[in-house]
């Protein structure tokens, strides 16, 4: 709905103007999931932009907004958009006297290969398909069912496990299998397969539930089947003696007792159709889609549904008209039937004949859709595979007037089809056939927190707060940044850096420092204690992520940790204003080390050209360097006891990141402070040096090399500690 109705809000936005200009007039009929929310919005807008939309809901059935666009029926008073529609009230039909039927006596009933379902029917579902398996649980609760109506679930690409599903407010745990035998011999009470595979596997996978003798119910989901597969699995159905629905089924319903699949929707309209109990009104429907508008249809103009089936609209469907309307001929909850045909097959005729032999007595609603194909010039392909005429008599108008013909209540099209099944369904009333029953409490089913939400009916405070990525929308983002404009703008792993650790798209000078401290701190061979850890892991046969672990655990005071460290001591001493010569005092009385400075080898003589590159960067590109230079007056008193007490590349790093983050403008002090608090600086070490670790880790398995064992040469083995006597 949100997406839905957003885009023709701003397609109306678009051409208001054009379409006031040319008295073009919008009617609307929405019905389904959320339709208040889409129907208020768009009336809104409406509203807003002068164009006098006319909006419904499911008050009216699907085609009803048609003649009164045209003129041809006065307008309907538009709905309240304040709430949802709920079920309709209906008022109990008055009855004075059972009026005389000259209802033939019904035959005696027969054996069918496909089952009814009843409250104990129970079912095995192929495919992980949660969403549907809730639903069906959610609408076996609201019918007051004694226990789920699905047993377990195959799935054949996971092991076997569990999946949790809510019953009513309950949780409980519906078992996965990875074999249709498997779940077949644990669970042999179930008696329906509904197999939701894809036109794939579908057959395969059909014909094996269909080799299982308790399997008596199959129901094939998917579309596009190929027709030989079909064929071969009608064939193999009508052998085992398994009923079949579908393919290309949303599947079927019986209130009260099971439901196949999605079939009837989401819950709210399960209630508003009021699905949960049983009727008197049984149909059949080749489209899925409309047995919801039928679901609509019979709720507002009987008492509800009997059961409900979408054979599917392929040409050769695994049931056909006949066979369903045999068993509602059977069935003493059906009462009156109805059938929503379509252009093209000749199943209409096989129930023509089933009413003129007597064999279904029961009176029947019926209309073909397609009529409209008689003002083509060539025959038309509608939607279904099958829904095409290949002679006059399947044509819809011809099996519509075939239908009228034989007995049945045919209406002058589908607008009058509502109509229709009231007059038939008040007929019945009137003779006694139909008792009704005052309307019990609609029942009521938890709604799930997820949606509700959506519908914005609840609110509850978040467990994780992010700052830095979305990825729900239609693009990821790093902090509002689009991935095509990461991208398109260049910005490179320092721009994504900044984006990400700092919620700010710094400026190019910054990301490309970012980028000099990754590629400055990737490596310094394999001695190091991070990279000798690495190395030692990797030749002992563990994975990467162990041997990177197990570098990164070396990363500390002594080895590389000393950034975040050398910025606070350097930054700290330097506001505080105290001169470079009282800072090395104060330090040496305190007993502490300076971080940042001091090198194994490197001397002012020699110096690292590692801190030579850092050092000159900052200089040139940095507004100031007030740390930095601070930091080079200490390495000259530092460097006068000792050579080798230079500025090191930790601590040059260190000062000079500090130098940009305070001068860059992009940051307050106090948000400077925090980045150093944070420990970011150590983060840049990490990043870096992890690049190093995995080259260590590659470069090992690429040399092939055995398990590390330390040299004994290289131990000094003490026994004795000195001073400890000795005998």
């Amino acid at each position: 709905v949100a997406a839905t109705f957003t885009g023709l809000i701003k397609a109306l936005e678009h051409f208001a103007s054009d379409i006031k200009e040319h008295n073009i007039k919008i009617w609307i009929r929405r019905a389904g999931p959320n339709y208040v929310e889409g129907l208020r919005k768009v009336k809104v807008a409406s509203d807003k932009l002068g164009l006098g939309i006319k909006v419904y809901g499911p008050e009216t059935h699907i085609t009803a907004v048609i003649p009164m666009a045209l003129g041809l029926t006065a307008p309907l008073p538009e709905p309240d958009l304040s709430a949802a529609c709920g079920p309709p009230a209906r008022q109990l039909i008055p009855v004075t006297g059972k009026k005389s039927s000259d209802k033939k006596p019904a035959p005696p009933p027969s054996k069918h290969t496909l089952v009814t379902a009843t409250p104990e029917t129970t079912s095995i579902v192929f495919g992980l398909q949660n969403r549907a398996v809730q639903g069906m649980l959610d609408f076996d609760f609201m019918c007051k069912r004694k226990r789920p109506s699905v047993e377990a679930i195959v799935f054949p690409f996971s092991g076997n496990h569990y999946v949790k599903f809510y019953w009513g407010s309950d949780e409980i745990l519906m078992p996965v299998y990875t074999t249709t035998k498997e779940s077949v011999a644990k669970h042999p009470n179930a008696s329906v397969f509904i197999n939701f595979a894809s036109f794939r596997s579908v057959h395969e996978t059909s014909m094996e539930a269909m080799t299982y003798p308790s399997i008596k119910t199959l129901g094939i989901i998917a579309e596009g089947v190929p027709e030989q597969q079909t064929r071969e699995l009608v064939k193999e159905a009508e052998t085992k003696g398994v009923g079949m629905i579908g393919p290309a089924t949303v599947g079927g319903i019986k209130p009260g007792c099971l439901r196949i699949g999605n079939t009837g929707g989401m819950l709210d309209n399960i209630v508003m159709s009021r699905l949960y109990r049983p009727g008197s009104v049984a149909y059949v429907s080749k489209s899925g889609g409309m047995s919801n508008e039928l679901n609509n249809i019979v709720c507002r103009n009987s008492n509800g549904v009997c059961e409900g089936v979408a054979i599917g609209g392929d040409r050769y469907p695994g049931s056909r008209f006949l066979d369903h309307f045999l068993r509602y001929q059977d069935d003493a909850g059906a009462k009156m039937l109805l059938l929503l045909g379509e252009v093209g097959g000749m199943d209409e005729y096989d129930l023509i004949d089933a009413v003129k032999s007597g064999r279904i007595t029961k009176p029947i609603v019926a209309w073909c859709v397609g009529t409209c194909a008689s003002c083509f010039a060539t025959e038309v392909q509608f939607g279904h595979a099958g829904a095409q005429a290949r002679g006059d008599e399947e044509t819809a108008a011809a099996k519509n007037k075939a239908m009228k013909d034989a007995g049945f209540h045919v209406p002058d099209s589908f607008d009058k089809l509502p109509e229709m099944v009231g007059q038939v369904y008040i007929q019945l009333v009137e003779e006694g056939v139909i008792v009704e029953q005052h309307e019990g409490e609609t029942p009521q089913v938890p709604m799930d927190y997820t949606w509700a939400k959506k519908l914005g009916m609840v609110r509850k405070p978040a467990n994780f707060i992010s700052s830095i990525a979305d990825d729900r929308g239609e693009e990821l983002t790093y902090c509002g940044v689009t991935i095509s404009d990461v991208f398109a703008k260049e910005l490179g792993i320092g721009g994504v850096l900044s984006l990400l650790w700092f919620r700010r798209q710094l400026p190019p000078t910054c990301t490309k420092f970012i980028e000099m401290i990754l590629m400055v701190t990737a490596d310094h061979g394999p001695a190091v204690s991070g990279a000798h850890n690495t190395i030692v892991t990797a030749r002992a046969g563990k994975d990467l992520v162990s041997a990177l672990c197990s570098g990164l655990l070396t990363i500390g005071p002594r080895f590389g940790g000393a950034l975040d460290d050398a910025a606070k001591m350097f930054s700290q001493a330097l506001d505080s204003g105290v001169s470079p010569k009282d800072f090395i005092e104060n330090m040496k009385k305190t007993n502490q080390l300076i971080m940042g400075i001091g090198h194994r080898i490197k001397s002012l003589a020699n110096p690292d050209q590692r801190v030579e590159l850092i050092k000159d960067y900052a200089k040139k590109h940095f507004k100031t360097t007030p740390v930095l230079d601070f930091a080079l007056e200490v390495e000259q008193l530092t460097t006068r006891k000792r050579a080798n007490l230079i500025l090191n590349v930790d601590g040059c790093i260190a000062v000079s990141f500090v130098d940009m983050i305070r001068s860059c403008g992009a940051f307050t002090r106090e948000e400077c402070d925090d980045l150093m608090s944070f420990g970011c600086l150590n983060g840049l070490f990490v990043l870096g040096r992890s690049i190093g670790f995995i080259g260590h880790y590659l470069d090992q398995l690429r040399l092939k090399q055995p398990l590390y064992r330390h040299p004994w040469d290289d131990i000094t083995y003490i026994q004795e500690l000195a001073g400890s006597g000795g005998s």
